[in-house]
């Protein structure tokens, strides 16, 4: 049987009549949320909690009445609530079981550009206002100060915006005083003002940036002598799917699938559906409720185009941004269009600097030696393969379709014999030093280092060998290059940067282009990027690619830190 709303004038009641009947687009979870609403009204005097809609409705007209935007084109105006945010705030201040407020926590996921700022701030001061906690304390929280403040100052400029509330409110600079001796203020991790705290409401801003939920449980334990204490998350999806926002999600969608129990938490995520094309305009409202009032369908459309054409990283960063799906890694880096844009016949000029990153890979497989020719407005890439002949009639047996079979035709891979790469074939390719079979020591002019400037080599410091030593010893600059996030993250980011701009040139490699397909970013929970493989394929050259440009950044890094003296001493006291 159709749920169907109960009568009544109120815009947030007119919201749920329309997510029920389909009239509004919204996605699965915010169904079942309105769901879950309507059928809690129905449970009559048998369920502990009541709805009061005048309560709802007083702190809906208070926000209008009194709250003006501050900022853009809306700036002086009413805040006036959309529907969607007006259903929010009548769950948040509706429901009771006599003065005991029903939910201590609240989380809203909701796309970028959603005004989820000002509504955090114009529910903290709404609070202050009608809440009867005697010494209120109100915080905004956040890991850094700088993220803590945004809320804090749309609050403070919310107060001087409004002649009435100006006079009820001591708006400072790092605190704001209000009606009962309440207090709101800014809260970090990084600072020593989370001791102490006897929270009334805590508003956590961006949980999807944080590592772990340690800001949620310091403010959930200061609210032990609040009797309507509520601690409210709002958030964009991101990075971290092992996060406190990931999981957060994943526990309130368990509540509302009925697998779950917790009446006293409440979640309104916006975000598209498994199975939706999230290139679909049709689609993006069920994560933006606020699209064509605080964020237009020209910008979406514009952000989307952007993600399509670049690809990887920028597809990864609209579905969290603006969808409002945890994503950790794209299947996708770079559109094969935008990389063959960057084909070039150039040629390297004898004597060219050039730097080089070195992916040892495994003994039985593809090793890669990438060069990188810093020109004037852009660079030249030549990447060199060594695969072990043994490597190249296995992966024919397995498979005759496989490039495999085509690489020993290539002028840049090497077949080296036996079942394992030989490293002196890439120590002769690049230094000229080889053994001979009875094991002296030849140099042949013709390499690498006498045809080319060659400025520094990178190598995966966890797979090094005798290799790098032998390298070190004809006179090449080595520098151990980490796998991890921090390291390949800045030259990740310049590649692509590169790419999409036309500025790495390459020959038309096929196994770099074979490769590309291959290749998955994986994100931080800072947003830090680096590239792993998909379940099959090889990704070694374009690891050597960005280990060489990440050795012309060191290089060429514009640090300006000042050197310490040499009688420069460090003294306790």
């Amino acid at each position: 049987m159709k749920k169907q709303a109960p009568p009544s004038s109120a815009l947030w009641l007119e919201y749920v009549e329309a997510v029920l009947d389909g009239s509004t687009l919204v996605g699965e979870y915010v169904i079942k949320a309105v769901e879950t609403f309507v059928d809690d009204l129905a449970r009559g005097d048998g369920f502990r909690w009541k709805f009061h809609p005048e309560k709802a409705e007083k702190a809906i007209d208070f926000i209008q009445k009194f709250i003006v935007h501050t900022r853009g084109e809306w700036a002086g105006k009413p805040f006036l609530l959309s529907p969607w945010q007006q259903f929010f705030i009548a769950n948040l201040f509706g429901w009771y079981d006599g003065e005991l407020r029903r939910y201590r926590t609240a989380y809203l996921f909701v796309g970028r550009k959603s005004g989820k700022t000002q509504l955090a701030a114009a529910i903290v001061i709404v609070s202050m206002v009608l809440d009867t906690d005697g010494a209120g304390e109100y915080v905004f929280a956040a890991t850094k100060r700088d993220q803590a403040r945004l809320g804090f100052d749309e609050v403070r400029r919310a107060l001087l915006a409004s002649p009435i509330l100006r006079r009820r409110f001591e708006a400072r600079r790092h605190d704001i005083r209000g009606p009962r001796d309440s207090v709101c203020k800014p809260l970090s991790s990084d600072s020593n003002t989370m001791d102490g705290l006897s929270v009334s409401l805590g508003i956590v801003d961006e949980l999807h940036g944080m590592r772990d939920g340690s800001i949620l449980r310091v403010i959930k334990s200061s609210q032990g002598s609040r009797r309507n204490g509520l601690t409210l998350a709002i958030t964009t999806a991101g990075f971290n799917i092992d996060g406190p926002a990931a999981a957060i999600m994943k526990t309130a969608k368990a509540v509302l699938d009925g697998v779950k129990s917790d009446e006293r938490t409440f979640a309104l995520m916006y975000q598209i559906d498994d199975g939706d094309d999230w290139k679909d305009p049709t689609n993006w409202v069920k994560s933006n409720p606020g699209l064509g009032e605080s964020i237009s369908l020209e910008y979406l459309n514009h952000q989307s185009k952007q993600a399509q054409n670049a690809g990887g990283r920028a597809v990864v960063e609209f579905m969290t941004k603006h969808l409002n799906i945890f994503v950790s890694s794209s299947s996708q880096w770079i559109d094969r269009d935008n990389w063959r844009a960057n084909f070039s016949e150039d040629e390297p000029e004898p004597g060219a600097l050039c730097y080089a990153g070195l992916d040892l890979g495994s003994v039985s497989d593809l090793t890669a030696l990438a060069l990188i020719f810093p020109r004037e407005n852009d660079f030249l890439l030549r990447v060199h393969f060594f695969v072990p002949e043994r490597a190249i009639t296995r992966k024919l047996e397995d498979d005759e379709s496989t490039i495999y079979a085509k690489l020993a035709d290539l002028e840049n891979v090497h077949v080296t014999p036996g079942n394992v790469t030989d490293y002196d074939f890439v120590r002769k390719l690049i230094t000229g030093h080889h053994t001979n079979d009875e094991g002296r020591v030849l140099v042949d002019s013709e390499c690498l280092a006498t045809k080319y400037n060659l400025k520094a080599l990178a190598f995966d410091r966890y797979n090094s060998s005798q290799l790098i030593t032998d390298l070190t010893n004809d006179g090449i600059e080595c520098a151990p290059f980490g796998m991890g996030f921090v390291s390949q993250s800045a030259p990740t980011k310049e590649a692509e940067r590169l790419i999409l701009d036309g500025k790495l040139k390459h020959n038309g490699d096929p196994v770099l282009e074979w490769q590309l397909g291959a290749v998955a970013l994986t994100y931080d929970p800072a947003g830090n990027v680096k590239i792993t493989k998909n379940k099959s394929g090889k990704v070694d050259g374009l690891v050597a690619l960005i280990m060489a440009l990440g050795e012309f950044m060191t290089w060429n890094s514009t640090d300006t830190t000042p050197e310490l003296p040499d009688d420069f001493v460090i003294r306790t006291i």
